[in-house]
């Protein structure tokens, strides 16, 4: 038991180690988007129009604040990732599995694919009065409009 114990730290510890950069640089991208447009969805910087997973970061940070009915209304589908992401883990540093199973990999997809017609449902019904699907107008297409007149 402890062995399985600790080639399942070893292996996490290995995976941490390896995606660090790519982490760091991804953080720093989000910073460095909030500070420009005052949002951390690349596609809100750039267009304005929320992403079909805008919501998730804060519905994320409403889950771990224990506020479960508050993460519901803000993205329901934050429940779904978190139960994919467990079983992802669970796969991967329990059963010391290197892929994920085709189960896991279709339940993926099904879940991007509910996401995106939940979005376009959600942006029928909400868009723009009801956060997170509220127009953004401090993006990058709108600052190149107002430039380009400017000229």
């Amino acid at each position: 038991m402890m062995k399985h114990i600790r080639s399942s730290a070893k292996l996490l510890w290995t995976d941490i180690k390896n995606i660090k950069w790519a982490v760091i640089c991804i953080i720093a991208c989000f910073i460095f988007l909030y500070i420009l447009f005052g949002s951390i969805c690349p596609i809100a910087g750039l267009t304005g129009f929320p992403c079909p997973a805008c919501g998730l970061t804060r519905a994320g940070f409403l889950v771990l604040t224990l506020d479960f009915r508050g993460a519901w209304e803000m993205q329901p589908f934050i429940f779904p990732i978190i139960l994919w992401l467990a079983a992802a883990f669970v796969q991967r540093y329990v059963c010391l599995r290197a892929r994920l199973f085709g189960w896991m990999k279709w339940a993926g997809i099904l879940l991007i694919c509910g996401m995106i017609v939940f979005y376009v449902i959600s942006m029928c019904r909400y868009f723009p009065d009801r956060a997170p699907y509220i127009y953004h107008s401090d993006n990058l297409i709108q600052k190149i409009v107002i430039y380009r007149q400017l000229w």
